[in-house]
C-alpha cells in the first residue's frame, strides 16, 4: 500500500508534456513582394493601378530594385499589336502566361489581379519550363534558390528559362485565412480571350484614322422619271475620329448614253456626264472585323451633254445650272487586313436645280435624259487605311 502511494505521488509530481504548436510559415506571415516590369505601358501608372488590387503586397518596379527577397513574385506586362501579355514568375520558378485585349494601365492591372487570384486558387496551369526572375540578377548569390539559374545573361533583359532537376515533393503548409490576399472584385476579373488576329483591328479600334475608299455601281431614278440613270465610280476620303464620329468628302463621276432618231431617220448618239462633289459628317461602329459607317452630306453636281464625244450647247428651254442637294449613305464593310476592308454601300440622294426642278433633256419631242430628283445608288466599296494614330495610354 505504501509503494502504491509513493508511485501515485511521483506521477502527480512529474511535469505535464508540452503540447507542440505549429508556427505559421514565414511566407504566410506577410504578403509577397510584386516586382513589376512593363513594355508598351507607363510603368508608374501600372504600379499605381496594381497596388489597390495586390492584396496588400508591396509593388515595386524592376528598375528601382537594388536587391530583392528571393521569394518575390515577378510580373511582366507587354502590350503589342492591340494585345496585353502578362507573364508571372513565382519564387519557386514556375511560369504563368495569360493574354487579353489591349488597353491602358488599369486594364493591365485588372488582368494581373485576376491572374494572381487564379494562380492562388490553382485555377491556372504553369508552363512546363521554369524561369529565373530578372530581379534576382541584383540579389546576392546566397539568396538565389538552388533550383534557379545562377548565371543570368546581363545583356538579355528578357526572361532566362532553365530546366532544373525535379524538385522534391513538398507538402504546402495550410493557408492562413487572416493573411490571405482578398479576391479581386467581380469587375476586376478579366476572362482570358483568344489572341486577336494581328491583321485586323480589335473589337474597339479607336484609333484616329484617315481612309480612302473607291466605290462603283449603278444609279437609279425614283422620282420623277423612274429608271436607270447610268453608272460610275466615286472616290471618298474619310477622317475617322477616336470617338464614333467621322468627316467625309467625295468626288463622283456618272455617265449615261442614249440613242435618238433625228432627221431622215438618222440615229444620233448622246451622252450625259455628271460630276458630283460632296462633303458631310457621320458616325461609325466597329465590332471585330465588321465596320459600319453612316454619313449625311451636301452635294454640288455640274452636268453637261455630249454628242459624238463632243460637248454641245443646250437649248434655251434647258437651264445648264448645277444640281444642288444632299444625300445619306450607309456603308457596311468587312476588314480583310489591317489596312484594307471590302463592303457594300447604299445611297439615297435628292437634288434639283436652283429653280427647284429636276433636269430633263429632250431631243426633238423625245426625252433622252433625266437627272436630279430622288435617286438611289448602290454598289461595292474598297477602302484602304492611309494613316492612323495610336490611342493615348490611360
Amino acid at each position: 500500500m505504501t509503494q502504491a502511494a509513493l508511485l501515485l505521488a511521483a506521477l502527480l509530481a512529474a511535469p505535464a508534456p508540452a503540447t507542440p504548436t505549429l508556427a505559421p510559415p514565414a511566407a504566410a506571415l506577410r504578403a509577397p513582394t510584386l516586382v513589376v516590369r512593363a513594355r508598351g505601358l507607363d510603368e508608374r501608372a501600372l504600379a499605381g493601378a496594381l497596388r489597390p488590387r495586390s492584396g496588400g503586397a508591396e509593388v515595386v518596379l524592376l528598375r528601382d530594385v537594388a536587391s530583392v527577397d528571393p521569394d518575390h513574385t515577378f510580373v511582366e506586362v507587354e502590350q503589342q499589336a492591340g494585345e496585353l501579355a502578362v507573364t508571372v514568375i513565382l519564387g519557386d520558378g514556375r511560369v504563368f502566361v495569360r493574354r487579353g485585349p489591349g488597353g491602358g494601365p488599369r486594364d493591365a492591372a485588372r488582368l494581373c489581379a485576376s491572374m494572381l487570384a487564379a494562380i492562388a486558387d490553382d485555377a491556372l496551369a504553369p508552363l512546363p519550363e521554369r524561369a529565373a526572375s530578372p530581379a534576382l540578377a541584383a540579389a546576392p548569390s546566397g539568396q538565389v534558390p538552388e533550383d534557379m539559374s545562377q548565371e543570368p545573361d546581363a545583356a538579355d533583359a528578357g526572361l532566362t528559362v532553365t530546366t532544373p532537376p525535379a524538385p522534391p515533393q513538398v507538402v504546402p503548409p495550410p493557408p492562413d485565412p487572416e493573411n490571405m490576399s482578398p479576391a479581386p472584385a467581380a469587375e476586376d476579373l478579366v476572362e482570358p480571350t483568344p489572341a486577336p488576329v494581328a491583321a485586323s483591328p480589335g473589337q474597339e479600334d479607336r484609333r484616329l484614322a484617315l481612309t480612302v475608299g473607291l466605290a462603283g455601281g449603278p444609279l437609279f431614278g425614283l422620282r420623277p422619271d423612274p429608271g436607270v440613270r447610268g453608272g460610275g465610280g466615286e472616290v471618298r476620303v474619310d477622317l475617322r475620329g477616336s470617338r464614333p464620329w467621322l468627316v467625309t468628302a467625295g468626288l463622283r463621276a456618272i455617265g449615261q448614253t442614249a440613242v435618238s432618231t433625228g432627221l431622215q431617220s438618222r440615229e444620233e448618239r448622246f451622252g450625259l456626264a455628271r460630276v458630283r462633289v460632296s462633303f458631310g459628317v457621320g458616325a461609325w461602329l466597329v465590332r471585330r472585323r465588321f465596320e459600319l459607317r453612316a454619313t449625311a452630306s451636301l452635294s454640288l453636281e455640274p452636268w453637261w451633254i455630249t454628242h459624238h464625244s463632243r460637248r454641245v450647247a443646250l437649248g434655251e428651254s434647258t437651264v445648264p445650272a448645277p444640281l444642288l442637294g444632299g444625300l445619306v449613305r450607309i456603308t457596311p464593310t468587312f476588314v480583310v487586313s489591317q489596312r484594307m476592308s471590302l463592303g457594300l454601300f447604299a445611297e439615297l440622294a435628292a437634288s434639283a436645280t436652283p429653280t427647284g426642278n429636276a433636269v430633263r433633256v429632250r431631243f426633238g419631242d423625245a426625252r433622252i435624259f433625266s437627272a436630279g430628283g430622288i435617286e438611289l445608288g448602290f454598289g461595292i466599296e474598297l477602302r484602304v487605311r492611309a494613316w492612323s494614330k495610336p490611342p493615348k495610354q490611360g
